[in-house]
């Protein structure tokens, strides 16, 4: 793909449950390689946006494309194969195992060392190398299968609230990493803590029953008398 090209576009998109508009025409473009946030209230439609996008749901009207491939109508296997990789919310790791065995699961076969290697330094895990996964606190869980995503070495990472139940210096250390990633993948974050939002310092998406009302750098979103007024209820 080069690099004048969006990795991923979304044009239109639209998905209804019976009479429920969920997501309304939502069009948007992620460059190769950048740092994004999208942003809403509860019911929003920032998840299933994201779950459109990675195929577990089907597109009611609109388009998706990876670089110049259409996706909307493929299935998550074959997403994901393309190079689309998805944490969920609550993490999904494989207990039993170690943190490097997680990793070695989870990267494609004869995958190099020394990116593995890499990984665990990016998601503060050398120490916990050998540590069985279900002795991980919730925090170590989170970035674990952020890590097992990125063994996977996807052009598109997305992530559903990646802070979900971490302290405040997780929550902090987890922003620098993905900071960290710009110019090795485009990562797409959806979250609620905008502490960490606006630590991130990405280009930022805000979702309103389903529409896009906002977007561009979190210093000018959080400077939108009506994003503030939709989070703090007013609207």
């Amino acid at each position: 793909m080069t690099s004048n090209i969006p990795i991923l576009t979304l044009n239109n998109v639209s998905r209804t449950f019976g009479t429920f508009k969920a997501v309304t025409d939502v069009s948007e473009t992620f460059g190769p390689d950048e740092l994004n946030c999208i942003i809403g209230p509860n019911g929003a439609g920032k998840s299933t946006l994201l779950n459109m996008i990675c195929g577990t749901l089907p597109v009611s009207s609109g388009s998706i494309s990876f670089g110049e491939t259409a996706i909307h109508g493929l299935s998550g296997d074959k997403i994901a194969r393309l190079g689309i990789a998805r944490k969920f919310q609550v993490p999904s790791v494989f207990e039993s195992l170690t943190v490097f065995e997680n990793f070695q699961v989870s990267a494609p076969a004869n995958s190099d060392l020394a990116i593995l290697e890499e990984i665990l330094s990016t998601v503060n895990l050398v120490e916990d190398l050998d540590v069985t996964a279900s002795d991980l606190p919730h925090g170590k869980k989170q970035w674990l299968e952020i890590g097992m995503a990125l063994t996977m070495q996807p052009k598109v990472l997305l992530l559903d609230e990646p802070t979900a139940g971490l302290s405040a210096d997780e929550t902090s250390a987890t922003a620098k990493f993905l900071r960290g990633l710009v110019g090795k993948v485009t990562v797409v974050v959806i979250e609620h803590d905008m502490a960490f939002v606006r630590e991130l310092g990405a280009r930022t998406i805000v979702l309103h029953h389903g529409e896009v009302i906002a977007s561009g750098p979190f210093s000018e979103i959080e400077n939108n008398e009506f994003v503030r007024d939709v989070y703090l209820g007013r609207r």
